[in-house]
């Protein structure tokens, strides 16, 4: 695995559990208000951390954390995902996997083999704006499959956006509830400017948190069995 960094310990990252947060290298999406920018593309400035590293403080720490969660950049798009959450597992640890569902198989191949435990999926747009918002042609297709896979799995999920009012209105987000299969927990995350891939975007402002309440209520009623909530940033 091209590991970054990692992150001690999240209490917020891993739902119900004391984890460490370690970041992958290389993102197939160009999100313009990604808030990782430096794990996006590859470049000699990138931070570089090598798994013995990593490793090394999950031994120490076993007892006294109980989670990872793999973040990135996208770690789907290295090969040797599946032997990395094999050796986290190994230690005792369960795996949460953020991802932007881009690549099923990889997915797949994860859940059949019970190898994560929770898995957060960035859905970033509806299909028709898919590729202006990801900077990836195609890429709604894929992403409809991860979310039908992830729907079918008895593994413990959540579906998340970020929002901004630049580029999303209430309109926007009805339309991404629109295919979200019943019953899935929905995250409408704020857009906070603090780094971004598109430094133009540093300038712009998320919603105000009562008015994105107030939208989330507002998609519950035409989407009820949808569980929907908002977070501050992500």
């Amino acid at each position: 695995m091209i590991l970054a960094h990692y992150e001690p310990l999240s209490l917020t990252d891993y739902p119900g559990r004391l984890a460490t947060t370690v970041f992958t290298v290389g993102c197939n999406f160009a999100c313009p208000y990604c808030h990782n920018p430096e794990l996006v593309v590859v470049t000699p400035e990138t931070p570089h951390l090598a798994e013995d590293v990593f490793f090394d403080y999950l031994r120490r720490r076993t007892g006294k954390l109980n989670g990872v969660c793999i973040s990135g950049g996208e770690p789907t798009i290295h090969p040797d995902l599946p032997r990395f959450v094999e050796r986290i597992h190994a230690l005792g640890y369960a795996v949460k996997l953020d991802t932007n569902g881009s690549n099923p198989p990889m997915l797949a191949s994860l859940l059949n083999d019970h190898s994560i435990d929770y898995v957060a999926m960035d859905v970033k747009a509806t299909p028709a704006r898919y590729a202006a918002i990801s900077g990836c042609p195609g890429a709604d297709v894929p992403t409809l499959v991860s979310i039908r896979l992830l729907s079918s799995s008895p593994v413990a999920h959540e579906f998340r956006t970020t929002v901004l009012p630049s580029l999303f209105d209430e309109e926007d987000i009805d339309g991404i509830a629109d295919i979200l299969p019943d019953g899935s927990v929905y995250f409408l995350q704020n857009f906070v400017p603090v780094k971004t891939l598109n430094h133009g975007f540093v300038n712009r402002e998320g919603f105000d948190q009562l008015e994105l309440s107030t939208i989330a209520c507002r998609i519950q009623e035409r989407h009820p069995l949808l569980n929907i909530r908002t977070r501050g940033a992500l």
